[in-house]
């Protein structure tokens, strides 16, 4: 680690993180994870490390962040519109951990269940669930969500209205009324999980449903997910959204 160790204190792992070596400042910014809140003197540090352009860095850094905690939600939130994805999977598994703690966060995610990696968009959906009614105002983008091509971003989507309580129920019920057989069995999904009924409930496991008139649905689902079903709870460990849902159509 060139010189770098845990007992380093944080004063010289924060002169490391602006070496010239690439290698020191990636060293510097792994070696700071271990400090976790007590690290929060380094988010201004930490924060302009995202721009280095190291990646390696770029990650260490943002990982970094995530361990301090509220105190670099800005840091955080800077990394989420960062180009390289890693760094962005990195902040919205941090604001997942965080829940309710998170809800200034909320207009960054709802942007950020558009994203171009499907990761960062599962994530985005599983942290404003956890954040919960004070997320409200994405209830909007979570609705648009149910209409993706993937099964299992429809069903995180579905399940983060559910913890966003009464507030989603009129957006939820518009929506069971859609024309879009996938959108109606979420929605009514969603409607159920809040003690709720749609006026043409149907049976979640054995309906028609899945045989939409827009059968891309099922070869993205199958391409992507096959041989599992989707599953009625939402991963607790955001790392291991890629490998804890696939979804069989019903």
């Amino acid at each position: 680690m060139r010189g770098l160790a845990l007992g380093d204190d944080l004063s010289v792992l924060l002169k490391s993180l602006k070496h010239s070596d690439a290698e020191v400042r990636r060293s510097a910014a792994i070696a700071l994870e271990n400090f976790g809140a007590e690290a929060a003197a380094a988010v201004p540090v930490l924060t302009q490390a995202l721009d280095d352009a190291d990646v390696v860095t770029q990650v260490a850094a943002t990982r970094t962040l995530g361990q301090i905690g509220l105190a670099a939600l800005p840091g955080l939130l800077q990394a989420l519109g960062k180009p390289e994805k890693q760094v962005r999977r990195e902040a919205i598994w941090a604001l997942v951990r965080m829940g309710s703690a998170a809800k200034e966060a909320v207009p960054a995610l709802a942007s950020a269940l558009r994203d171009s990696d499907l990761k960062v968009r599962l994530g985005a959906a599983q942290a404003l669930g956890a954040i919960g009614p004070d997320a409200s105002a994405a209830i909007p983008s979570l609705i648009e969500c149910l209409k993706d091509s993937n099964l299992i971003f429809c069903r995180l989507a579905a399940q983060a209205l559910t913890r966003l309580g009464p507030d989603a129920v009129p957006a939820l019920q518009q929506a069971s009324r859609s024309a879009d057989k996938f959108v109606r069995r979420e929605a009514k999904w969603a409607l159920s999980h809040l003690g709720q009924s749609a006026s043409d409930s149907v049976n979640l496991e054995t309906c028609d449903d899945c045989t939409s008139v827009t059968p891309d649905r099922i070869g993205s689902a199958l391409d992507k997910a096959a041989g599992l079903k989707a599953t009625l709870c939402v991963p607790v460990r955001p790392k291991n959204i890629g490998r804890t849902t696939i979804v069989r159509p019903a």
